[in-house]
């Protein structure tokens, strides 16, 4: 007798089947695989995120989320979902069920708001308070400066920065780290610097002076490494009046001004400009995820303007001709929200339109959010819109 033991499947049609199944499975999923290839510039994930995102967010009969005093010197921002907002009266944050997180008072005649992680930085453009306090309702830092204070920023792991004076000094510029202590000072007796710009980390801070060149005005760009206790880099803007500026990321500075946008490295070195071509700048925005949002009117009234989208190599994505009264505009993620009289329309970064809503009641501002969502805001309530 052999010692050899055949082996046999004694249930072939259960194999067979499996084997089908197996193969049907790899067909949907490599089939699937080539269609969000294929089809990946016309998908938008965006919808199911803020499906999962807000299933379990409350919102009443009237779709009102949040609930805060009015005032037109308000200022908001997006909190992770929820909402914080600067008022006369101090800094108040809301989760995203709109329940209130946090109350802290100060004075802010004119407030100014910037958001990073956790923390929210409220300061008063041309007084002496600033304060930033965490989404926990914990306040991380509450300053009264001896001057007024020009500016601050504040950069996405909390890290913060402010412009000031001092006796004897025309400009004195502070860098707090993200956890809110002091590692930067810088004091100068000979320019007005009313604009600053903070890294991630606080590696690097950038401030814009104010000066002439041969009887002309001109602005120049300051590099500073918080590490270091030299003078830092100086960089020539020309005749452009610099509004404000950011860091796109570690190494890259985006400098917005009256004729024209300007991208420099941290050498100081210029890596592209989108200039006007003689309109007016009504507007601007840095939300976008690698692109400038633009208002600009051929006229210095009326309401003839452009919306543009430009990225950081000086490209014009799109553009969008509105013969009505912009309200508000914001940008975040890929998306550009534009309210108007009329109506809310948040486009793409290449001002594609992607959801219009006619019943905006008394809305006058709008907040984008990165997932697609976006904030009503008006008569002291806000609305979460989803698309």
């Amino acid at each position: 007798m052999s010692d050899n033991v055949s082996k046999f499947d004694p249930h072939p049609g259960k194999s067979i089947a499996r084997r089908i199944v197996l193969f049907v499975l790899a067909l949907v999923l490599v089939g699937g695989a080539v269609t969000l290839y294929v089809f990946r510039d016309s998908l938008n994930l965006d919808a199911a995120k803020r499906f999962v995102r807000y299933l379990n967010v409350k919102t009443d009969s009237a779709g009102g989320s949040f609930t805060f005093d009015s005032h037109n010197a308000n200022q908001y921002a997006d909190l992770q979902g929820g909402l914080a907002v600067a008022s006369v009266s101090g800094l108040s944050l809301y989760d995203a069920n709109g329940d209130e997180l946090a109350v802290v008072q100060a004075k802010l005649d004119t407030p100014a708001i910037r958001t990073g992680g956790k923390l929210t930085l409220a300061f008063d453009v041309g007084g002496t308070n600033l304060l930033a306090v965490r989404q926990s309702g914990e306040t991380a830092l509450s300053l009264t400066t001896q001057r007024p204070i020009f500016d601050a920023d504040m950069a996405a792991d909390g890290s913060l920065c402010y412009a000031t004076s001092e006796s004897g000094y025309k400009t004195v510029l502070y860098v707090y780290d993200s956890n809110q202590n002091r590692i930067y000072r810088w004091l100068s007796a000979s320019q007005f610097m009313p604009v600053c710009a903070v890294s991630a980390g606080g590696k690097y801070l950038a401030s814009v002076s104010l000066g002439q060149r041969d009887g002309i005005y001109a602005s120049s760009l300051h590099i500073f490494q918080t590490a270091k206790e030299d003078s830092g880099i100086t960089a020539a803007l020309g005749g452009n009046l610099i509004y404000d500026l950011t860091f796109l990321d570690a190494n890259t500075i985006c400098a917005v001004g009256e004729s024209g946008a300007k991208w420099l490295d941290v050498s100081g070195s210029l890596l592209a400009d989108y200039t006007y071509n003689g309109a007016y700048l009504k507007d601007f925005d840095f939300g976008g995820d690698g692109f400038l949002s633009l208002i600009v009117n051929m006229y210095k009234a009326g309401n003839h303007c452009s919306v543009v989208t430009v990225d950081k190599t000086g490209t014009e994505l799109g553009s969008a001709e509105l013969d009505v009264q912009i309200l508000d505009f914001s940008a975040a993620g890929e998306y550009l929200a534009v309210l108007t009289a009329e109506k809310l329309t948040i486009y793409t970064r290449t001002m594609t339109p992607y959801f219009e809503q006619a019943n905006t009641t008394s809305a006058t501002n709008v907040i984008m959010r990165a997932d697609g969502s976006a904030v009503l805001l008006g008569g002291g309530r806000g609305e979460i819109i989803l698309p």
